[in-house]
């Protein structure tokens, strides 16, 4: 999974730029959001986190990173 602009986050500046455009998007973008409430969106990260495997469609490196963060943070938009 790959965040919405598809780039890489390596470091805490692209960390904080990462979440001014995601926060812009909530608020721009709500309708399109499958996730609207924290409630949803934790529970999007949650099954994200334990439905990802090795033999997943989508390979995530799970090692502590600035871009796994935001590849959490997305996944809680839209997973179901």
């Amino acid at each position: 999974m790959r965040t919405q602009n598809s780039k890489r986050i390596k470091s805490k500046e692209d960390f904080i730029l990462f979440m001014k455009s995601f926060n812009k998007d909530l608020i721009d973008n709500l309708d399109s959001w499958e996730n609207r409430d924290l409630e949803n969106f934790l529970s999007a990260i949650e099954n994200f986190l334990i439905e990802s495997t090795e033999k997943s469609l989508v390979v995530v490196d799970f090692t502590p990173s600035w871009d796994l963060f935001a590849t959490l943070l997305y996944a809680g938009k839209n997973y179901e």
